[in-house]
């Protein structure tokens, strides 16, 4: 992953009084002239409106209109290829810009929203947003082209292993977002409990991640923001350029008190279901701390295919080798993970 650039433009903001909202960033690109939003994929130079790009190549980053209701989008183009087996994932794209103010006092919350458009969704990739810190990420939100569900993200620690820390995939719900089609998504951090809030769809969907009792991670409190990031990645088994777009992008430092109940309350969720190893050649381990009702697995065209569920392990043995969706359903919910057959 990237580093933060020392070079990051300092970004439009608003100073208010003891608890008011701090704006930003507000982007809906309907100002910006329609090609490259910027020429240096390196991430050393702005571009329009001060947004920086970070690998492929300019014209994978192309301000443009997909429809007269939304007018300007940015479109992001991924690599066409999976991430290397070590090393970074060139395949994948960045559009961002710096975080530079601190937040007030009393605004102890960032709050990131933006639409995204899902494009073709035909590869294995995910597209949303992201928030870093000045050292790792704090956390984002979204939609993954396989499943055409949203998902969140947070930096946790893995309790029983303290040096071990990472970003963990959160299953969020049910709902299926189609090809070529719009969703807003908001994600809020908390940074004096670590709280993760995600809400999307018509926001009528809300969840709150903190952990809590969590034998399995623990959160972190503490992280400033300093960048945000537009994403547009690539998983294993991904063999196309995808092609998704972002609009009308708002982040902020804020507070409780500021903003409603739904936008910092939801429905508690349990710690997401892992799999381990992957990949792996017999045994699939599932990891989640609610019981494990029932496993589907599909290869990569959606078909069927027979594996044994035994406890929290799933023989794998007579697969043959490639790639594959394990469908694990608890009380929470289903979650759908990727792993490899070697």
């Amino acid at each position: 992953m990237k580093k933060i650039l020392s070079s990051l433009l300092l970004t439009s903001t608003a100073m208010m009084m003891f608890g008011q909202v701090q704006s930003l960033i507000t982007e809906n690109f309907n100002g910006l002239t329609n090609g490259n939003i910027a020429t240096d994929a390196t991430g050393a130079t702005a571009g329009q409106n001060g947004w920086y790009i970070y690998q492929g190549a300019a014209s994978d980053y192309q301000v443009t209109t997909i429809d007269a209701a939304h007018g300007k989008s940015l479109n992001i183009t991924t690599g066409a290829g999976e991430p290397p087996a070590t090393g970074a994932n060139t395949n994948n794209r960045y559009s961002y810009k710096g975080i530079t103010t601190a937040a007030s006092t009393g605004n102890n919350l960032v709050r990131a929203t933006m639409e995204i458009y899902t494009g073709s969704a035909t590869g294995a990739g995910r597209v949303g947003l992201q928030l870093y810190s000045s050292t790792a990420t704090i956390g984002g939100i979204v939609y993954d082209y396989a499943t055409k569900r949203i998902y969140g993200q947070a930096r946790v620690t893995v309790v029983a292993t303290p040096t071990q820390t990472g970003t963990l995939s959160l299953t969020l719900g049910t709902e299926i977002f189609p090809a070529n089609s719009w969703v807003t998504v908001t994600y809020i951090y908390n940074k004096t409990t670590g709280q993760h809030t995600y809400t999307y769809g018509s926001g009528t969907t809300t969840v709150t991640y903190n952990f809590s009792g969590s034998a399995t991670y623990s959160i972190f409190t503490g992280d400033v923001a300093a960048e945000f990031d537009a994403i547009n990645t690539t998983l294993a088994t991904n063999a196309v350029a995808n092609t998704a777009a972002v609009d009308n992008v708002q982040v902020e430092f804020t507070n409780n008190a500021v903003l409603s109940v739904n936008d910092t309350k939801g429905n508690e969720a349990k710690a997401s279901v892992m799999i381990s190893p992957n990949p792996t050649s017999d045994i699939l381990n599932i990891k989640t701390e609610s019981k494990i009702n029932a496993v589907s697995v599909v290869d990569m065209t959606g078909r069927k295919v027979n594996v044994k569920l035994q406890g929290n392990q799933v023989d794998v043995r007579e697969l043959p080798v490639g790639n594959y969706l394990i469908n694990i359903e608890t009380k929470d919910g289903v979650s759908t993970e990727k792993f490899i057959k070697k």
